[in-house]
């Protein structure tokens, strides 16, 4: 299934906007770049798989917007890491996240990112040197998902796709919230952010609310996987102490915890700690955060 729906592409192509103002690889050379408005994407958020003789990816989404799609080609020394990091980093300048990511041969045959899902045929190279991540990022209440991959051919020539969805401004679709993708998360990376946090008010005064929606999501994750336990970990860099930046960023946890309890999750599944500003910010996109933490099992 190609990741683009044909049937649903706007009227002809034209030079595609500069979609979060991302720039290029330096001395890169563009090899494709197409903009289609008001077009059906598919997201890929698993590897492909063959099922009853037809390749597909065993879970993806599709989304509505404007896309840009470019292919660059590196310039000759660089690698396929090198290259997937440029443009990843630059997504995780903004609020951030990973929907579902692989490198090298666990994400299965290169040929199907190819010709399966981004019909362009340079991206068939070699397996060991691909890399590929999905992405949902917001910017200025605006969502986009972005969808990157970067490959190694045999003959040495590294080649980029960057595909960026614009959803509509009144669009209210976020798949952060699936309670599939944070499964997704705490099975690979273990931990992610609970999206929806909100500390408001001044430094004396001052409230912590969750999105209902990622609760929700969070808590029929649970009751799913009644054996899992969570840490709530919370994080604050505002003023103050390190002993207060604690006591608020614990706040923002038993918070979370407390929610949770009320859709009927066991307190005893979910242990609450505050670190304060103690662990490097760059794990978060803002200053108060809580990280949901996969704790190992027992058994």
């Amino acid at each position: 299934m190609l990741g683009l729906v044909p049937l649903a592409w706007g009227q002809g192509s034209v030079q595609p906007p500069s979609f979060l103002g991302l720039k290029d690889f330096p001395e890169a050379r563009a090899v494709v770049r197409e903009y289609h408005p008001d077009s059906t994407y598919v997201l890929a958020l698993s590897t492909y798989k063959k099922v009853g003789g037809t390749w597909s990816a065993e879970r993806e989404q599709r989304v509505a917007g404007d896309v840009s799609r470019r292919t660059v080609e590196l310039a000759e020394g660089y690698s396929a890491r090198e290259g997937f990091e440029f443009y990843r980093k630059q997504l995780a300048s903004f609020a951030l996240r990973e929907l579902f990511a692989c490198e090298q041969r666990e994400c299965g045959g290169s040929i199907n990112w190819a010709n399966n899902h981004f019909n362009v045929i340079q991206l068939y190279g070699m397996d060991q040197h691909q890399y590929y991540g999905v992405y949902e990022v917001a910017q200025s209440g605006r969502v986009f998902y972005a969808t990157l991959y970067a490959v190694r051919r045999g003959n040495g020539r590294v080649y980029i796709q960057l595909d960026l969805v614009r959803t509509p401004e009144d669009s209210s679709q976020t798949l952060a919230l699936d309670p599939a993708i944070f499964r997704h998360n705490l099975q690979q990376a273990h931990f992610f952010v609970l999206p929806g946090l909100e500390v408001t008010g001044s430094e004396d005064e001052w409230e912590v609310s969750v999105s209902s929606s990622a609760i929700e999501a969070l808590a029929a994750l649970l009751r799913q996987e009644k054996h899992w336990r969570i840490a709530l970990v919370g994080h604050d860099y505002g003023a103050g102490t390190l002993e207060e930046q604690k006591a608020h960023s614990l706040a923002y946890a038993k918070k979370v915890r407390q929610t949770l309890k009320e859709k009927g999750i066991d307190e005893e599944r979910v242990s609450v700690y505050g670190l304060g500003g103690l662990a490097p910010a760059g794990r978060g996109e803002r200053n108060a955060r809580v990280e949901v933490v996969r704790l190992a099992q027992d058994d």
